[in-house]
């Protein structure tokens, strides 16, 4: 028996089978039309950097908790919490979606009215949709690369698709059967995509599992991630990872990766045992103390106050520089900002860490603030 990953949600089954005992897809369809390619094509760059970088991360980490444990002095910390307050908080909510505009002149066939509308299926066993509404839909085995609702044209007789985590733009000859995909980007590598006698339907109702159990996809791509009761909204350029975090219930971690423009920004957030007494200064060590698990070099300054998701808070301007454990970017300067602040619903305290290269050769510091302003 032969056994595969499933191209859309990756559990391992047979190939035999006539669909994904996980998901339904029809993975007996989908293997007969394509033989697996024992191709010895070199991984992406921007994929190996990733997951060591994560890997890395989370050593940095387990030293930090080790230490922060130490900090909280015990007369800052809650021995009871409520558990059925008056004000009772529900970050549930309606999913938000971020609409994607696709321009009106957005064309789908070619001058010979060749119609490209369908599924493929690539080198890797990745699985792309081109939707007739000018939306394409790039399903991977590694999700943190899976990208939903990217904008696809033809222009002068090639597809063009922008891919917003690889930042990058693909392009391929029109061809009713094979596509084949490069990039100016050395973020993509060039890829053979095989038409599949699929309906796209299957795909477009489906939502593809994270890594992080506590973040959700959105059909717009963008990511859900909920950590003690309170939701962020997440662009769909920052990736999920799959990293030790995924098996903590107080940590999650993404990134933004360029690694073109030799660029990087993280997100962080992480929940601890509360302060119900915090002041600027007991929060200004915390946040020392938390941000130095991560980089060498720090400084934390410019205090300022703020409120979030109905919770009031510190917030903290940083710098510092990357260390060993972030690999190709070791030495790059960072600089963003560290919040902090006590949720008086569950007694914990909440820290939001958000850095990124200070080269800005892109630059995530509105997606920053939008995720902010988004917690709910």
């Amino acid at each position: 028996m032969r056994l595969v990953n499933c191209p859309i949600c990756g559990t391992r089954c047979s190939a035999d089978l006539e669909k994904c005992p996980e998901c339904g897809f029809e993975i007996g369809q989908y293997f007969a039309n394509k033989a697996i390619d024992n191709h010895t094509k070199k991984p992406p760059i921007l994929i190996i950097c990733a997951v060591f970088i994560m890997i890395m991360v989370f050593v940095a980490f387990s030293f930090f908790k080790t230490k922060s444990e130490s900090l909280i002095p015990e007369a800052f910390v809650e021995t009871s919490i409520d558990n059925t307050p008056t004000d009772t908080y529900s970050a549930t909510r309606e999913t938000t979606t971020v609409s994607t505009s696709v321009e009106e002149t957005t064309i789908t066939s070619n001058e010979d009215n060749i119609d490209i509308c369908g599924v493929y299926a690539g080198d890797d066993h990745e699985i792309l949709v081109l939707n007739s509404d000018g939306l394409a839909y790039y399903y991977c085995i590694t999700i943190q690369y899976t990208e939903l609702a990217c904008p696809w044209y033809i222009k002068d007789d090639n597809i063009y698709i922008e891919l917003s985590r690889l930042h990058c733009t693909i392009f391929s000859k029109v061809d009713e059967k094979e596509l084949i995909f490069k990039s100016d980007s050395t973020n993509w590598n060039t890829e053979l995509f095989t038409r599949l006698n699929v309906e796209p339907e299957q795909y477009l109702t489906k939502i593809p599992k994270t890594n992080d159990p506590m973040a959700t996809m959105n059909m717009d791509g963008t990511i859900n991630y909920t950590l003690d009761n309170i939701t962020y909204i997440l662009p769909k350029t920052f990736m999920d990872v799959k990293d030790e975090f995924d098996s903590m219930n107080d940590t999650s971690s993404f990134i933004d990766q360029d690694t073109q423009s030799d660029y990087i920004a993280s997100i962080t957030f992480y929940k601890t045992i509360g302060s119900k007494e915090m002041d600027d200064t007991f929060a200004k060590n915390l946040a020392e103390t938390f941000a130095s698990g991560f980089y060498k070099n720090i400084t934390i300054s410019d205090c300022s106050k703020l409120k979030i998701a109905g919770q009031h808070g510190f917030r903290f301007k940083i710098n510092g520089f990357l260390n060993k454990g972030f690999n190709v970017f070791e030495g790059h300067e960072i600089d963003g900002f560290i919040i902090i602040f006590y949720n008086r619903l569950t007694g914990n305290n909440n820290y939001i860490m958000m850095v990124q290269t200070s080269n800005r050769a892109l630059d995530d510091t509105s997606s920053f603030e939008s995720i902010i302003k988004s917690a709910g």
